[in-house]
């Protein structure tokens, strides 16, 4: 979801969004590149090697599925389809999550650590890693920022209890959600993955 929809989500049917909008677990960070979020080795500067590798996961990057913000069943198919490319490169999947959300396709397990050792089945399967919609990113949604602040905004209209922060670490634009220390959240997850979708359409949609 603006994962930062990029980290901001892991939730019931997050077996499904956590791939495409990671939840904020441990850190109570979110972000809104979602799973674009793994996608983060890139090249030291320097040197034509480093050059040709950049080159080339930008030309993966334009083979890569595009996500529209208004199908949600496109991106259930897409996310499984990445998870279970993912599953048969030997990445270690989070089957616990998904047989007690009733998924038939278990995401990764959320941990750097994990990634790290198996970045060759994520090189291998980042063609099929969807990008998220246009009117998430702020490279191509010039009211980014404001509508960022409106889907914060509609979070906490609808039950969550989170707020704003400034943290470039999880997110190269600056903007992500964490939620507040010492309150209880009164939803369940699968409450937060439902309000959190509803915020997106309604602060990203025109």
């Amino acid at each position: 979801m603006r994962n930062t929809k990029t980290a901001a989500l892991v939730c019931a049917t997050a077996v499904l969004s956590l791939a495409l909008t990671a939840c904020g677990g441990g850190s109570g960070v979110k972000t809104d590149k979602g799973v674009d979020s793994i996608d983060s080795n890139a090249p030291a500067a320097g040197g034509k090697a480093d050059t040709d590798q950049r080159e080339g996961k930008d030309d993966v990057t334009a083979d890569r599925p595009q996500l529209r913000l208004d199908t949600e069943e496109e991106r259930a198919r897409l996310g499984d389809a990445y998870n279970a490319c993912l599953d048969a490169k030997g990445v270690p999947m989070n089957h616990e999550r998904a047989q007690a959300a009733g998924a038939k396709q278990a995401s990764p397990v959320q941990d750097p650590a994990v990634v790290k050792k198996h970045q060759a089945g994520y090189d291998a399967c980042l063609v099929k890693l969807p990008r998220q919609p246009p009117e998430t990113e702020p490279d191509t949604n010039p009211h980014y920022a404001d509508d960022y602040r409106a889907y914060v905004k509609c979070l906490n209209k609808n039950g969550m209890r989170v707020h704003m922060v400034s943290d470039t670490s999880v997110s190269p634009d600056g903007l992500a959600w964490r939620y507040d220390d010492g309150k209880q959240q009164q939803l369940s997850e699968a409450e937060q993955t439902k309000v959190d979708r509803t915020c997106e359409l309604e602060a990203f949609s025109d």
